[in-house]
């Protein structure tokens, strides 16, 4: 993520948190990234130069304007006219690291190599907050290349519990001259 759109992310964050809107706006932003991470057209418009400040607002209203909070569609239309919108994945980014630090959560990715039982989840998520003594947000994916056990992503650390790691290693000590 770039200083600007740091910048840009704690200056909107600070405002949202004034005007006690941040669940809302977050939701929001949620949804914007979701759509920039998910829909290659909707990037590309972000990102074209061609396009007109105006032309840029008129689908940004046809798109987000009544759907989102107000203070979010003026950030949009803030951040377009200051032509930011092709960095505007960064702010939300940078936005959300502040709102899951200012709320005290951890976001964490688990793969599995099978689905798991809630239960299972549930100790999963304890003992992780156990760990970082924050309230964990968990993305949960399969991948049944793991042929057993997990890994467990958060704060740029991955903590590799999969069968096929474990494997590995032996290949790898098993290799090694006596």
């Amino acid at each position: 993520m770039s200083q600007i759109a740091d910048r840009y992310a704690k200056a909107f964050f600070e405002t949202v948190k004034e005007q006690n809107n941040l669940e809302a706006v977050q939701n929001s932003m949620t949804d914007m990234r979701d759509l920039i991470l998910n829909l290659e057209s909707f990037w590309q418009f972000l990102s074209n130069p061609v396009l007109s400040y105006e032309e840029r607002c008129a689908v940004l209203k046809a798109l987000f304007e009544g759907k989102v909070p107000e203070l979010a569609f003026r950030f949009l239309l803030f951040i377009t006219h200051k032509g930011r919108l092709d960095i505007l994945k960064d702010i939300i980014e940078s936005f959300d690291l502040l709102y899951i630090t200012s709320t005290g959560q951890l976001r964490a990715r688990v793969i599995t190599a099978l689905s798991i039982e809630k239960d299972d989840k549930d100790l999963i998520e304890r003992r992780l907050c156990d760990k970082f003594h924050l309230r964990m947000l968990i993305k949960w994916e399969m991948d049944p290349s793991l042929i057993g056990g997990f890994h467990i992503f958060v704060q740029g650390q991955i903590y590799d519990y999969s069968f096929k790691n474990q494997l590995n290693r032996f290949y790898q000590q098993a290799a090694q001259p006596a």
